[in-house]
């Protein structure tokens, strides 16, 4: 249709002509972060969370030598960011925060974390859950303007690269750990302790007291050296 003065010149679509040999763009429906899950030990803080990001942070090594400076690829250091608005609800913000920081500088555990893009959908391959252990450390406890939201910012190292799962990968295995992890990488965590049948334990002799792997129900479950039970060995 031919524009006509009452036309938006927003409106019109405009065909983008393609230069031979390019390739085709392919059908994408940008991600909007407006129905995202963030979750900290097993608390659902998705109506209490404003920003979530899932960051590695690159550490290049500069070699200089008589032919210049090259940069090379250097360790990678993983990072959980998020903003959360304060809340001393039961169970909520602070609380969850707090018992992580606690549990921590009495016992060592380290945090498990999960998030996605999209709360309402399943796990998919369109819709990829990140996950992984956290070490936790001091926040701000309140703070904000007048007439303004408190808000809490966390900026928490990751033990390693955080676990993809895009709901197609099944375990095999599970790594002893506080908590420990399932693999191959990106595997679902089995649904409860009945599903850890047939999955192998590493190491094969009983974990070490404080040690566990939590299941998809979010309980916690043990490799004594002959069978999975419930709770942290």
């Amino acid at each position: 249709m031919s524009p006509t003065k009452t036309d938006d010149p927003e409106d019109l679509e405009i065909a983008v002509p393609m230069a031979a040999g390019d390739p085709t763009a392919p059908p994408a429906t940008p991600l909007v972060m407006t129905d995202g899950y963030f979750e900290l030990n097993g608390v659902n803080l998705r109506c209490l969370t404003l920003h979530f990001e899932v960051n590695p942070e690159d550490k290049p090594v500069d070699v200089t030598t008589m032919c210049g400076v090259t940069e090379y690829p250097g360790p990678i250091k993983w990072h959980l960011v998020a903003k959360l608005a304060q809340s001393f609800d039961v169970g909520a913000t602070d609380a969850t925060l707090r018992a992580a920081v606690n549990n921590y500088n009495t016992t060592g555990a380290l945090t498990t974390f999960k998030c996605r893009g999209r709360a309402a959908l399943v796990v998919s391959n369109i819709n990829p859950q990140f996950s992984g252990t956290v070490v936790p450390k001091v926040y701000r406890y309140i703070g904000g303007d007048a007439g303004a939201l408190s808000e809490v910012d966390i900026d928490w190292i990751m033990t390693g690269p955080p676990n993809v799962d895009t709901g197609t990968v099944t375990a095999t295995g599970a790594s002893a750990g506080s908590p420990g992890f399932f693999t191959p990488s990106g595997a679902n965590p089995p649904a409860n302790l009945a599903a850890l049948t047939g999955i192998t334990a590493t190491p094969a002799t009983a974990w070490a007291v404080g040690q566990w792997v939590n299941t998809a129900d979010l309980l916690a479950a043990h490799w004594t050296g002959s069978a999975w039970v419930l709770g942290k060995a």
